[in-house]
């Protein structure tokens, strides 16, 4: 279980950084604390132990160590981290301490969102759009865009809207898209506001504007 300090020191303190994906953040770990972190994984705090891969990752407060990078997010994703499967995803998708495995990224974000994790929706996604690691399935990555996009990612609502707008493995529906259009537009990603014009412009009303 976890100690109230540790609950305290995962908020406040900030100088390791894990590495992002393009239009992900960065987490923010800390890596003074990383005896703290160990400490805590070894007696069995799952989340110390994905804060400690982190760490061994980064070779933030320890020596870069990707092989106990891997070994403490296993131990973490196994306890039921779903951080640390989404992390592991990335791993295999990034080819960092392992050869590249589109596959094998494909279980763990689709475990991670199967148990809410919003990134990896998105990630699991896009792997079903271009087909990679699995079998092509546009309905699939709609799907998963769609149930990003309701935990308010933009890029889950952005390309959520350009398959209601474009009917690829969802219904075409221009006042479904222009709804998830202005969503994404709200967090200026990329053209939104632009697309959601366009919609407006063809005369496509949606319901969803605060006045």
């Amino acid at each position: 279980m976890k100690t109230k300090l540790f609950r305290i020191l995962t908020y406040v303190f900030c100088f390791c950084v894990t590495a992002a994906y393009a239009g992900e953040e960065a987490e923010i770990i800390s890596g003074s604390d990383f005896p703290f972190y160990i400490k805590e994984a070894e007696a069995g705090d799952a989340e110390a132990m994905r804060r400690a891969a982190v760490c061994y990752q980064t070779g933030a407060g320890v020596e870069k160590d990707l092989r106990k990078a891997w070994e403490w997010y296993g131990k973490a994703a196994a306890e039921g981290n779903t951080e640390a499967q989404y992390d592991i995803g990335t791993l295999y998708r990034d080819a960092i301490g392992t050869e590249q495995n589109y596959r094998e990224a494909a279980y763990w974000f689709r475990k991670a969102a199967s148990n809410g994790h919003s990134k990896a929706m998105i990630n699991i996604a896009r792997q079903f759009a271009e087909g990679k690691g699995v079998l092509q399935d546009y309905r699939i990555a709609a799907e998963n865009y769609w149930r990003a996009a309701e935990r308010g990612e933009e890029e889950g609502a952005y390309q959520f809207a350009v398959m209601l707008r474009d009917g690829i493995g969802v219904k075409k529906d221009l006042t479904r898209a222009l709804k998830y259009f202005r969503q994404a537009a709200k967090s200026d990603y990329k053209d939104s506001a632009l697309q959601a014009r366009r919609l407006e412009s063809d005369g496509i009303r949606g319901n969803d504007r605060k006045h």
